[in-house]
């Protein structure tokens, strides 16, 4: 790994403080001089070996003259440079810099080689140099150089030289001379907006193209921002100001001399008297050159030591003292490499190579927001939009599924996909390809192929469109690898001619197959290219490797995979192609698919483990790292998961593709339970653990035979932050699934056993699932109930008492009895569960007719034997889930109104005034015509008052899913989960008058077998502050629009009030989630999202996960974010030293600098679990209670 690095000169990697530059200019180039000036550099190099580690020299040569005294043509290119009034090339012949801590140490060093080179110099200039112990520059106020790469896998492929020269490399120098004045003009803002940073290190979004850090950014043909080492000082001093220096010695170095000159291209832009960057409008160039800096065994100095001489930044030495979790992104490179992680096994030396690219191009977001071009009509022009409306709209679909996978965005030479950054190709990848940056949150880019009348008409009646595939389900990539795409055209082909009937979906789906097949042969093309650019460089292993990926991916173009890596790669490729065309997709249970080929043809471990690693980088290759640049893609008909156009929650799923794998859980067998659990789901494991990413989202399914060596490496992996894996209960899910099914055979134990989960954390039978939710509102149910049928979120002067909604409940004064108020409750939730199916049964199979899926029907179990679309009921499984958000703090609410207003003991108002606190927002938020603020402002105030005074009893009150243990509040809880349950399947089995219509319709169409597997869900998802918005002040004190707890987990600290760390036993937090109608009834999986802390100890968590592996721990679904609290407060004010920082967002993972700020405040506020020992019957809380 450290090779190169081991070339270079030793004083390369010093980290510049103090000392002098030299620019000499020689009398002559003889052979002579060249022998005494390598005689002098030697000396002064061993002289400053001697201070190490308190000194380093670097020395650099005119590249025509090193050239002409070794034979060698090193050319430059120097136009730019030369072309500019912002700096000058003064040219030069040698360049020594002597790097030490203090000036006199430099002084002293350089007095006898000063001497010395007296004789062999024309002239000699000397800068004396020197900056603050804390790196800053410009009158104190900026780091310099925290960006600058800082371990050998960096260095060496930005920074150095291979090759013959190995440690060789390329510097520019240019002294700068501040323009203090025009500095000074500007305000502190400006200066921090034209730097791009502000004084403490963090980064400013550069949404100003003329700011430093975004015009110093340049990508090469990869979109990649390759980097440069500066070793800039500051020199001389203004005057009697000690703060104001007199200029900057900028010093840089790089492996490829043209990009000195293309970030030069980028500062300056096309007018020479009117720079690009501001900052370069502040300074004046006023002498430098271009340099050649030799390798070490060149010049006769002593190497670098990698052991020794690297150097890592203070800004971003910060990590987790538990040894698994990383910060930032330079910190976990420079642990990696330099042997500081706790375990033995880093990733190899390819994967840091890929990893390092990934998270520059991750970093790059910051200096440039890229967004996606529209892609062009399916008919080119608007006057044959017309003309394609005799064309079915699955055939529309399918040819533009092929323009899109064959030309638009795999093509090497397409603008559109240069332009969409699906290009991207490194030598060294073993797995190729890219997901296009398209997530539920931001939306998507595919080809239109409807006509304007079409358009219209769908929007008009359905609100759907061309956008509207929604994914988020599981492909059947079992089928794929055992068939290869060969055959399964052959296999489409032959009912084609059999059945007429279904000609148009065959058809179909062979074309949008044979798209898959182009952008295979096309990224062997890329993976041909990439191998000869190798081959220029001399990089023969990476020619050899991209030369392999290329006869894979032709290979697999007609026949199925036979190798490990094949199969990985054809999965890959397909899961591209999918997310390509729009549907955002999960991937599945990659372990028991994979490992059939992993044991039919062994290959090393380590070779394993990096295909494996490889494919997690890859799929997580595009995160979007700055919120403030957003672009909004979606449009009305996008993502319709229900058949119709809902505004589902976007911002918390910026970096939300659907990328679940899921891993271990029973094999999918009709016997004996056989654990699954393979050496491929340990290859996951491990990759969570030492990959710091966010996606695959990683799912472990646990039950009572999980091996103790994948419980181990999954708390492990947990420890090491974002929430990976997520943990699934086989044993409660697979009867939950069982049970959700119109008959006893519906839902097979072979089907059950073979979940998966789907785009955010639904278990879905994996391969053969058709899915749709919608949501039920608990808390706008209580709402109606004690507001008379209306919601109060919007009660004031437009609205009066609300938004009407339902049924006119009794007024709140005449419920006597809290039964009373329950009895009327849960007929307002029958009401809105049963407007929740109705709405998905009238709008079932609607995106047949707009937005059908030819390519994901081909991986879906059923379609292609009934030749029915996936929008058409073709898959083998149908799903509904009535989802319920807000469970806890209804449950919450229901208590706090119990002891508010009804418990003899503690009643301290009425529902009627407790209805008033409530519309006035607990007395923040006082509003007419429930408050006259004019002319009894007075009697509001004090009002608001008493609400308040309400508000902090209700607070006090024990919350469910805390470990409490209130009885009251245990019942409550199981009573309202019982109910939901109950009302979900009571509704549609035996179905109410006003569904059962709508079912028949769907019967005749699809035959009197046909029904509904109905999993009852309390998701939020990502949609906790989505959810919250939407209701109105709560009982349990929750203010209005506030988010509510996410999924299943107990509610949060309310967000108006600090964060806390509400440490609770863990144990005792999921005695709460002990009961079966949750366990088994809510079969979409009840997840509990809690916090834990960094220094949770491995073995309790281990015994936890064993514990709930075997059941004796309540719940179905259980998601630990490892993060402290003030790791979180931290990274909301120092996102880019936070970089790595990951949180549960209820259905995947996000980098917690990316979220928006009340998602942040969410977060902050969950619940803290923390260790504790369960009893033979599951539960105890030592000490007393947390």
């Amino acid at each position: 790994m450290t090779e190169i690095l081991e070339g270079a000169q030793r004083g390369l990697l010093f980290r510049s403080l103090f000392g002098q530059l030299l620019t000499v200019n020689l009398n002559n180039s003889l052979d002579s001089t060249y022998k005494s000036l390598v005689d002098i550099v030697q000396d002064l190099a061993a002289s400053a070996d001697l201070q190490q580690p308190r000194c380093g020299l670097l020395v650099g040569f005119s590249p025509e003259l090193w050239g002409q005294w070794n034979n060698r043509s090193i050319p430059i290119s120097d136009k730019i440079l030369n072309g500019t009034i912002q700096c000058m090339n003064t040219h030069g012949d040698v360049f020594i810099y002597l790097k030490t801590h203090d000036f006199k140490t430099a002084e002293q060093l350089l007095e006898e080689p000063k001497k010395r080179l007296d004789g062999l110099a024309k002239d000699i200039d000397c800068v004396v140099l020197g900056k603050r112990h804390d790196s800053r520059i410009i009158g104190g106020r900026y780091h310099d150089g925290i960006t600058n790469p800082n371990d050998p896998v960096s260095l060496q492929e930005d920074i150095l030289l291979n090759g013959d020269y190995k440690g060789s490399s390329f510097a520019f120098t240019q002294r700068f001379v501040f323009d203090w004045e025009a500095i000074t003009s500007n305000t502190s803002d400006a200066q921090n907006s034209i730097v791009g940073r502000r004084p403490d290190g963090s980064i400013i979004a550069q949404h100003s193209t003329r700011g430093h850090i975004h015009r110093a950014s340049v990508r090469d043909s990869n979109g990649d921002q390759r980097k440069i080492l500066r070793q800039a000082l500051p020199f001389g001093r203004v005057g009697h100001h000690a703060e104001r220096e007199e200029g900057n010695m900028f010093v840089a170095l790089c492996n490829d001399q043209q990009r000195f000159e293309d970030i030069l291209q980028n500062l300056l832009g096309t007018r020479k008297d009117d720079p690009a960057d501001q900052l370069m409008q502040l300074v004046s160039g006023v002498g430098g050159s271009y340099w050649y800096v030799p390798a070490a065994k060149e010049l006769g100095v002593s190497p670098a030591k990698a052991s020794d001489d690297l150097y890592e930044h203070p800004h971003w030495k910060v990590s987790s003292p538990n040894g698994y979790m990383f910060y930032n992104h330079q910190d976990y490179m420079h642990a990696m490499t330099q042997g500081r992680y706790k375990e033995s096994d880093a990733p190899s030396p390819r994967l840091l190579s890929l990893i390092s690219r990934t998270f520059n191009y991750w970093r790059d977001g910051w200096a440039h927001t890229q967004h996606f071009p529209r892609l062009p009509h399916l008919a080119g022009s608007e006057d044959k939009r017309k003309e394609m409306e005799g064309i079915p709209v699955a055939t529309r679909k399918a040819m533009a599924n092929y323009e899109t996978l064959t030309n638009l965005l795999s093509a090497p030479d397409s603008k559109f996909a240069q332009q969409f950054s699906v290009l991207r190709n490194f030598p060294k990848e073993l797995i190729v390809g890219v997901v296009p940056d398209f997530t539920y949150g931001r939306g998507k880019e595919v080809m239109p192929y409807l006509s304007k009348d079409e358009e219209f008409s769908f929007w008009l009646k359905k609100q759907l469109n061309e956008f509207s595939s929604m994914g988020h389900i599981i492909p059947d990539f079992d089928h794929l690898v055992r068939n290869g795409l060969g055959n399964m055209i052959t296999d489409l082909e032959k009912p084609l001619y059999k059945d007429g009937s279904h000609a148009t979906f065959y058809n179909a789906a062979i074309t949008s197959l044979k798209g898959v097949q182009g952008y295979l042969r096309n990224w062997a093309t890329i993976a041909d290219n990439s191998a000869a650019r190798a081959r220029e460089h001399n990089e023969a292993d990476d020619a050899d490797n991209m030369a392999d990926v290329s006869a894979r991916l032709r290979r697999l173009v007609d026949q199925p995979p036979q190798s490990f890596q094949d199969a990985v790669q054809l999965v890959y490729s397909f899961h591209c192609c999918l997310h390509i065309v729009g549907e955002l997709t999960s991937i599945g249970r990659l372990d028991q698919i994979l490992w059939p080929f992993l044991e039919k043809h062994p290959i090393p471990a380590d070779r394993a483990q990096e295909i494996i690693d490889c494919l997690c980088v890859k799929i997580d290759e595009n995160v979007f790292i700055d919120r403030s640049s957003i672009r909004d893609y979606i449009t009305c008909g996008t993502g319709s998961i229900n058949g119709g156009w809902g505004n589902f929650s976007q911002g918390g799923g910026i970096n939300q593709w659907g990328q679940q794998v899921t891993i271990g859980g029973y094999k999918a067998t009709d016997g004996e339970p056989q654990d699954g659990c393979n050496p491929v789901t340990m290859l996951f494991l491990k990759s969570a653990r030492r990959i710091p990413l966010n996606a695959p989202n990683l799912s472990l399914r646990l039950n009572k035979y999980t091996p103790a060596d994948i419980i181990e490496e999954a708390a492990k992996a947990l420890l090491s932050g974002g929430a990976q894996p997520y943990l699934f209960n086989d044993d409660k899910l697979c009867e939950g699934l069982l049970d959700s099914g119109a008959r006893k055979d519906h839902v097979s134990v072979k089907q059950a056993r073979d979940y998966a989960a789907d785009g955010c954390f639904e278990p879905v039978v994996a391969g053969a699932t058709e899915f749709a939710f919608n949501n039920v509102m608990p808390l706008l149910a209580l709402e109606q109930t004690i507001n008379e049928g209306a919601t109060y979120g919007a009660a004031g002067s437009e609205h009066l008492r609300g938004l009407k909604a339902s049924f006119r409940s009794p007024v709140a004064e005449s419920f006597k009895s809290f039964g009373d108020l329950q009895t009327v409750f849960l007929q307002q939730l029958r009401w809105l569960t049963i407007q929740s199916y109705d709405y998905i049964l009238d709008h079932y199979g609607n995106l047949a007719d707009v937005c059908p899926s030819p390519l994901l029907s081909t991986v879906i179990d059923g379609c292609v034997e009934k030749g029915l679309d996936l929008t058409d009921g073709g898959a083998r499984i149908h799903m509904i889930a009535p989802l319920f958000p807000g469970v806890a703090n209804t449950i919450d609410s229901l208590y706090a109104i119990w002891k508010l207003v009804y418990d003899d003991e503690s009643a301290c108002t009425t529902l009627d005034e407790l209805l008033l606190c409530l519309i006035n927002d607990w007395g923040f938020g006082m509003i007419e015509p429930y408050q006259d603020l004019v002319l009894a402002a007075t009697e509001a105030e004090q009002a608001g008052d008493r609400y308040k005074e309400l508000r902090t009893t209700a607070l006090a009150l024990p919350k469910w899913g805390t470990g409490a243990a209130d009885p009251v509040l245990q019942m409550m809880g199981a009573e309202f989960i019982d109910s939901i349950v109950e009302i979900s399947k009571s509704v549609i089995r035996e179905p109410h008058p006003l569904l059962a219509p709508k079912l028949e319709t769907i019967r005749k169409k699809h035959g009197p077998d046909f029904d509904f597997v109905v999993t009852v869900g309390t998701g939020t998802f990502e949609g906790y502050t989505g959810v919250g918005a939407a209701c109105g002040a709560s009982a349990d004190g929750r203010r209005k629009g506030m988010p509510v707890a996410s999924d299943t987990s107990p509610a949060p600290t309310p967000q108006d009030l600090p964060p806390q760390s509400n440490f609770r036993n863990i144990y005792g937090v999921m005695k709460s989630y002990h009961q079966d109608s949750l366990e088994y009834g809510i079969a979409d999986a009840a997840g509990v999202d809690l916090n834990i802390n960094e220094d949770f100890p491995l073995e309790d968590l281990r015994h936890f996960i064993k514990n709930y592996a075997e059941g004796w721990v309540g719940g179905n679904l259980v998601t630990l974010t490892c993060v402290d609290l003030k790791t979180m407060q931290a990274a909301s004010k120092h996102p880019e030293r936070y970089d790595l920082v990951r949180v549960r967002m209820g259905g995947w993972s996000e980098f917690y600098s990316t979220m928006f700020p009340d998602h942040q405040e969410h977060h902050q506020r969950r619940p803290t679990a923390v260790p504790g020992r369960p009893d033979d019957k599951g539960y105890e809380i030592p000490n007393g209670d947390f």
